[in-house]
């Protein structure tokens, strides 16, 4: 309904107003809508309306009170004109649970500061801390693992300087290049010999090639093939090492 009005005339007592009668059932119906829209029809209420939040907390806001919305940690409110904006900070400090599954941004790396520098992955049960680096189609991945909780381990583990390269894997068949082995840190069947200026043969064990053992004479490499062969359980030398050389066989 619209709001009525009441005609109070042109001037006092000139008989063209609304009667008393007919002006207070204006009056009344004006009332009435007021009433019935802002309360029960006969009663007001107390409030304009109710606020849930998600945990279904309610609070009422009464008449003549103001709905505040504050941003919290990391999140920004504002006013602009009959609109409410809510915005997460550009820079998101003092996280302490994020439930989420996926992380992203929308352009460049997604870069993490923390103030130790130290991005740690935990454990938990039967389970040690890990990273997972996936294909670029997401089928299948490589996962870095902790060593158990039962080593008792913790250390630093620096990846390799220089150029581009690739770590070693203990069961991958891969070439070494540009590295110093000491005779001392190979651990494998050790034969230990000593010249006397004319033996050529010495022994080795069964199935060994010129691939898989490592000769030196006085701690010096010597070349397979070129400086020493070897057939059936005999490694004989080109040249027979002279007295009181020092001959180490490492069988790999």
């Amino acid at each position: 309904m619209a709001k009525q009005t009441i005609n109070i005339g042109s001037s006092a007592n000139d008989g063209t107003g609304t009667t008393i009668r007919a002006g207070g059932d204006l009056i009344n119906d004006n009332f009435n809508e007021i009433y019935t829209y802002l309360g029960d029809g006969t009663n007001l209420n107390s409030s304009l309306f109710t606020i849930v939040d998600e945990s279904s907390s309610e609070s009422a806001i009464n008449i003549g009170e103001r709905l505040g919305i504050t941003g919290g940690t990391n999140i920004t409110t504002a006013t602009s004109g009959d609109s409410i904006n809510v915005t997460l900070n550009s820079s998101v400090t003092g996280l302490t649970s994020v439930q989420t599954e996926t992380l992203t941004n929308a352009s460049g790396n997604l870069l993490v500061n923390p103030a130790t520098q130290i991005l740690e992955i935990r454990g938990a049960g039967s389970t040690e801390g890990q990273i997972q680096l996936n294909c670029r189609a997401n089928s299948h991945g490589q996962k870095i693992i902790a060593q158990p909780h039962s080593e008792g381990v913790t250390n630093e583990m620096l990846l390799p300087k220089g150029s581009n390269s690739t770590l070693v894997s203990e069961i991958a068949t891969q070439t070494l290049t540009n590295k110093t082995i000491g005779v001392g840190q190979l651990t494998c069947n050790t034969r230990a010999y000593t010249g006397d200026g004319s033996t050529v043969a010495f022994t080795v064990t069964s199935g060994q090639t010129v691939e898989n053992v490592l000769v030196f004479i006085n701690g010096v490499f010597q070349r397979p093939t070129t400086d020493f062969g070897i057939s059936g359980t005999t490694l004989t030398f080109g040249t027979a090492p002279v007295s009181a050389d020092v001959i180490t066989i490492k069988e790999l």
